[in-house]
């Protein structure tokens, strides 16, 4: 899990029965009788892998690891490397060359495209996890932006623009404002605590 180098994979099952049964909004949604199946999950590579080609080879999407470690998203990055891989299958038809060397220019194609970003979304993801203040300074952006500052985060955060947007002065600047306002806030308020389930 991104960010969080105490949790597994193996922790997932205790943590989802942990949310269905402790979350107010989770339990209360559900109620009381709800009858669920035991959880069963697998890992997602995330981050891209470091070889998607062979000989006669692409992977792409889920199997290509095409999922960002910050956000989860993969649909866009998915469709974005479909399209790189069946522009590289076009060229090897047409040249009759299926070779690792040749499926290798596809894997050079989506990191170049978007394969760059998994690094800054890994260490995004830890930062956030240390320091979640950040989301807490986001949040407050958002609703003093506006949905135009919205949509822009929501692109950044399918993928659709590069996290590199945030270091933008016009981005950063007031983003790092709000992070020490919050930062002062929890300071003479107190951290918020979750709301309890009353029962």
């Amino acid at each position: 899990i991104p960010g969080n180098p105490k949790v597994t994979n193996d922790d997932l099952p205790t943590l989802h029965h942990d949310i269905v049964k402790n979350d107010p909004f989770v339990s209360r949604a559900l109620g009381p009788n709800a009858k669920m199946e035991r959880m069963k999950a697998a890992s997602l590579r995330l981050g891209g892998v470091p070889k998607s080609f062979g000989p006669h080879l692409i992977l792409t999407g889920d199997a290509a690891g095409f999922i960002d470690p910050l956000t989860g998203e993969g649909i866009h990055l998915a469709m974005v490397g479909g399209k790189l891989a069946a522009d590289r299958i076009a060229e090897a038809i047409q040249t009759g060359d299926y070779s690792e060397a040749m499926m290798s220019k596809y894997h050079d194609a989506w990191m170049a495209e978007f394969g760059y970003e998994f690094k800054w979304s890994y260490k995004a993801a830890r930062m956030l996890y240390k320091f979640p203040v950040f989301l807490d300074a986001s949040c407050a952006m958002i609703q003093k932006k506006g949905p135009a500052y919205l949509g822009e985060w929501a692109q950044v955060m399918t993928c659709q623009k590069p996290k590199s947007y945030f270091l933008k002065p016009s981005i950063a600047v007031p983003l790092a404002i709000e992070v020490v306002t919050q930062m002062l806030k929890q300071a003479v308020l107190g951290t918020p605590k979750p709301p309890s389930s009353s029962k």
